[in-house]
């Protein structure tokens, strides 16, 4: 698949270069030894590191899901990305609490020498509202460096993924679909064309692959895949597929995918199978194709 100027090349990923990252700020922090893990020995302040920054990578997984289905397509990226990480250290602050309660052998027990160390030693309350302002900035670093590649790029936004709506006079169920058809379209680079091979769903972005290349733009797998039900098929929770461009069903084992016409391998869920096998099934051996494999 050639690569084509203006789109995202996304080599890794969202979900895994969230995953490189807090793996990266992990072992970052405990070779450096900031304040707070300071007085720990390396196992403890790896303990301490490891659950933290686990929780914020829990934290932003839970509010981008919940973004995804939100009516937020229309606010700028950047926005999103910045409501993101402040959502995920609302949710983290008072787990971490928590875990100074739970397990106190992994927090240090310095005296408080700092203005939101002495504030949280004013109530409950306060101890929230001071974790929160002091995880903040971690959570917006790491959230912020996973998506830079997309705001740099400033992908196109989707309209909301919004249900459709009943059919009326004025409208009927096929124009609303073409409708979504038109939205999506229009979203895309003109250089990436609009011959779709595969859309897959990575959080609350979509990687559009198309015989000419590929683009990341934010929206809805499930919206979209529902407009171009006459031309492909959810084969998975996360893929999309179109039926014009595949060139074989593959099942071995637990392994099963549909190898695309430009050597793109594209994961079926189990509970899809017979689904694929009714529609792909008989297709003979297409010609030697590089093997591009999309992570399930």
């Amino acid at each position: 698949m050639r690569v084509i100027d203006r789109t995202i090349l996304s080599i890794a990923p969202i979900r895994t270069s969230l995953l490189g990252v807090c793996g990266f700020l992990t072992v970052l922090f405990t070779l450096v030894e900031p304040e707070a893990s300071q007085g720990l020995g390396l196992a403890a302040r790896l303990g301490f590191w490891v659950l933290h920054i686990g929780i914020a990578l829990g934290a932003i997984l839970l509010v981008s899901v919940v973004i995804r289905h939100c009516h937020l397509s229309r606010w700028p990226l950047w926005i999103l990305v910045l409501v993101t990480g402040v959502l995920g250290a609302v949710i983290s602050a008072p787990l971490y609490l928590a875990i100074e309660v739970l397990l106190p052998e992994l927090i240090p027990t310095d005296t408080p020498d700092s203005f939101w160390d002495r504030y949280a030693m004013q109530g409950h309350w306060q101890a929230v509202v001071s974790e929160f302002f002091q995880v903040l900035p971690l959570v917006l670093v790491g959230w912020g460096t996973v998506n830079l590649p997309l705001m740099l790029n400033k992908p196109t936004l989707l309209e909301p993924p919004l249900p459709p709506e009943p059919p009326t006079g004025e409208q009927t169920e096929q124009d609303a679909m073409q409708a979504r058809r038109d939205a999506f379209f229009a979203s895309l680079p003109e250089v990436v064309g609009q011959d779709l091979i595969a859309i897959s769903s990575d959080l609350h972005y979509l990687n559009v692959y198309t015989t000419l290349g590929k683009a990341m733009i934010l929206g809805s797998l499930k919206y979209y895949a529902e407009a171009f039900a006459e031309e492909g098929l959810q084969i998975h929770r996360s893929h999309w597929i179109a039926k014009a461009h595949v060139e074989r069903l593959c099942l071995s084992g637990k392994d099963a995918f549909c190898l695309m016409s430009t050597g793109l391998r594209v994961p079926v869920s189990r509970s899809n199978r017979k689904l694929a096998k009714t529609y792909f099934g008989s297709l003979a051996t297409p010609k030697k194709a590089p093997a591009i494999k999309i992570a399930s």
